[in-house]
């Protein structure tokens, strides 16, 4: 562990990670690097030297450093860590093990993402990526949307695909008309809230009781929309159909 122990000394340093940003974007010259991230000359210098002995940057015969293709990989995990560290309070109170291994691991993507906590405001604007979904509407939730039927019926008339994934043992409010024309299937359980569209996500997880939390983390970012695409997807694939009524109606 020595060396991981070492490597994230090194990335410890406020300066060092800015200056693995700017090396990032271009190479530069130790001059460079000292006036672009205001420091001295001799600090940029001993910050550049850390740098290369740890492998993650090296000079070139022009004089310029640039990231190694190991530094380029280092820096590319460093936003998961960043993310869930900047939102630590979220993570300690919710339960990220429900998600599948493989997209804990991608959970980097989500750090452009805005938290939404506020639940009266969230369900507004869910109707609203309804409305202004172009291509399609994919929802996982534990829970239908009670005023949403309408605009969905509407938004399905315009050619938009609407896909839903819900619990088996859902039972819909009284009165609750589904909307016709949407493609839903079932899971034994629902732990995650995924509502993506073409243009937008928002993504939420359970508190460590397992009771479902509907603050969110929505973003337009592509990375984070392939993230929220793939994992309908993943749950998509082992629900089951539903075939005849609407559950519990």
């Amino acid at each position: 562990m020595g060396s991981l122990t070492d490597l994230l000394f090194e990335l410890s340093s406020e300066e060092r990670m800015a200056i693995l940003g700017r090396l990032s974007e271009e190479s530069l010259k130790l001059s460079h690097v000292a006036g672009k991230l205001n420091l001295t000359v001799t600090e940029a210098s001993r910050h550049l030297q850390r740098l290369t002995e740890t492998g993650l940057i090296k000079k070139d015969s022009n004089g310029l450093y640039e990231l190694t293709p190991y530094g380029r990989l280092v820096l590319s995990l460093v936003p998961g860590l960043g993310f869930v560290s900047q939102n630590r309070a979220y993570f300690l109170e919710h339960d990220v093990a429900v998600l599948p291994k493989g997209f804990i691991d991608r959970i980097g993507v989500l750090s452009n993402c805005t938290f939404r906590e506020d639940t009266i405001s969230n369900f507004a604007y869910e109707e609203s990526m309804f409305r202004e979904a172009e291509k399609f509407c994919w929802a996982l939730a534990d829970q239908v949307h009670w005023s949403a039927p309408p605009i969905i019926s509407e938004r399905v008339k315009a050619g938009i695909e609407f896909r839903s994934i819900l619990p088996e043992n859902i039972v819909p409010p009284v009165g609750y008309h589904p909307a016709d024309g949407v493609e839903r299937r079932l899971l034994p359980r629902v732990t995650t809230i995924v509502i993506v569209t073409d243009k937008e996500a928002v993504f939420g997880l359970p508190f460590l009781s397992k009771k479902m939390d509907y603050s969110w983390f929505g973003g337009k970012e592509p990375s984070f929309l392939d993230w929220c695409q793939d994992l309908h997807r993943y749950y998509w694939e082992r629900a089951k159909p539903l075939i005849g009524p609407f559950p519990n109606l």
